[in-house]
């Protein structure tokens, strides 16, 4: 697998999955355009060039990973798989996981062009307005943030947003608690300022990596040589003793000055939750000391959406997929793990399990609640079905919640859960004072243990019926080969 963005491109050409829009504006156009196409599904990369105000060459990519087929090449996953079988199959690659180091090289094509001092010009690259009412122009919502541990020298690499604040300065958005934030309170508590590297477009499996979630101490780069296979090139940035892709399209390197010192107004954003609920507020700034980037630069770009189709499949699937590996170390039966893309992911998570023992659906619901990748923010609904529901078919979610659960008996409370800044259903109160903190409601919707045996078959075929069957019939029902 290579590690460039541009060979990743090609291949969805070749696929048919890219298509190329000119003459689109920054200010809001792309972003709709993004937007109306999470209305198909498997929405197509988009390629945007010739940007209103801007030379040809200096172009956008969004949905790089929103088809099944990109996903899989990503993941080196086989692009067949879909539902419950994906996140079964990459919770089984990532329990193989071992670090794979990157390298470093003497150069690489993100240092075809080097700016630096006055030269720098954040306005030089077509960064959008993505939602309507954005505080300001985004070049970071798949951009990739490099810090160093000062104490252990790990490098952490994360997707934390960025907004262009005049030429020479970023807004960065962190929340509190994630592994970016850490660091830089390190620094900060020192005196010093954080030295910062934000990329601004790479390859997919960096991308993917920089989603994920790594315990502290592990690289994210490891993840991605482990990824694709080989060992990610990377360089030595100019003004930071940070490694950068070699191949990154756009790198900005700077300091990231401690809140006490200086601060930028930053947001409000088009948030995850799919609402304008932050404000615009004081956030850190960076200070960009260096501009890198290849001839013909390409951002990267994943805003929040609201769409029929999945905004993010990376995320729901990853997610997913670890938090299952995580239970399957602590709970016996669980068939099936899936965070509800329809529900903004985090907020609903539905478990299976085929139950063994009395009070089995309860425990694998704490379980989830309590372990770090279920303890998610705004995690306001942790739903337990049967094996025979697959947790990735909302239909089937809803028909057993609908079916076999009574809400006096079978859902529970958890108070004071994490929560965030920016969920809608934070009380003005609670925000005021920086109380960030939610309900959890724990749902049962499985068959009563103590009389399961007596419980109503459904007339549901399985999995393996349904499959026999499509595979006999499906050419004439659904056009399959």
């Amino acid at each position: 697998m290579g590690e460039d963005l541009r060979e990743f491109i090609k291949e969805a050409e070749d696929w048919g999955e890219c298509r190329m829009i000119e003459g689109a504006n920054w200010d809001l156009e792309i972003g709709r355009i993004a937007e109306l196409s999470l209305s198909v599904p498997e929405p197509p990369l988009l390629l945007f060039d010739d940007i209103k105000g801007y030379p040809r060459g200096y172009r956008i990519a969004v949905n790089p990973l929103n088809s099944s087929r990109r996903l899989a090449r990503a993941l080196g996953l086989p692009a067949e798989l879909t539902g419950i079988d994906r996140v079964k199959a990459w919770r089984d690659r990532i329990s193989g996981f071992k670090s794979v180091p990157p390298v470093e090289v003497k150069t690489g094509p993100v240092k075809e062009n080097i700016v630096v001092g006055e030269e720098i010009d954040l306005f030089k690259f077509p960064a959008p307005k993505w939602h309507e009412h954005d505080g300001g122009r985004y070049i970071g919502t798949a951009d990739m943030i490099i810090q160093r541990d000062p104490d252990s020298g790990w490098v952490n690499v994360a997707i934390y947003r960025t907004m262009v604040c005049d030429r020479d300065s970023v807004g960065y958005h962190c929340v509190a608690g994630h592994h970016g934030a850490l660091i830089a309170q390190k620094y900060w508590d020192r005196g010093l300022s954080c030295p910062i590297a934000i990329v601004c477009g790479m390859a997919p499996q960096l991308f993917a990596a920089a989603n994920s979630v790594m315990p502290l101490g592990v690289s994210e780069y490891d993840f991605a040589g482990w990824i694709g296979n080989e060992p990610i090139e990377v360089v030595k940035g100019e003004t930071v003793d940070l490694p950068i892709p070699a191949k990154a399209e756009i790198v900005l390197e700077g300091e990231l000055v401690s809140p006490e010192d200086e601060t930028v107004m930053e947001g409000p954003f088009g948030e995850w939750e799919g609402y304008y609920s932050g404000v615009r507020c004081p956030h850190p700034v960076v200070k960009i000391k260096a501009i890198l980037h290849r001839n013909d630069p390409i951002i990267l770009g994943a805003p929040m959406r609201v769409g029929a189709h999945d905004d993010e499949p990376l995320m729901t699937l990853d997610f997913s997929a670890q938090l299952w590996a995580e239970l399957d170390r602590q709970i016996p039966g669980v068939t099936g793990v899936s965070f509800v893309p329809a529900a903004r992911r985090w907020p609903l998570l539905v478990v299976a399990i085929k139950q063994l023992y009395p009070g089995h659906a309860k425990q694998a619901a704490l379980a989830a609640a309590g372990v770090y990748r279920g303890a998610t923010y705004v995690g306001r609904f942790i739903m337990v079905v049967d094996d025979d529901i697959d947790p990735t078919n909302i239909a089937e979610v809803l028909w057993a919640l609908g079916t076999r659960c009574d809400p006096k008996e079978q859902i529970d409370f958890l108070s004071d859960r994490l929560s965030m800044a920016s969920d809608p259903r934070l009380e003005p109160e609670k925000r005021e004072i920086g109380d960030y903190t939610t309900t959890t409601a724990i749902i049962n919707a499985c068959r009563p243990y103590s009389w399961i045996d007596q419980f109503p078959k459904p007339i549901k075929s399985s999995r393996e019926v349904l499959e026999e069957t499509r595979q006999k019939w499906g050419a004439f029902i659904f056009g399959d080969s």
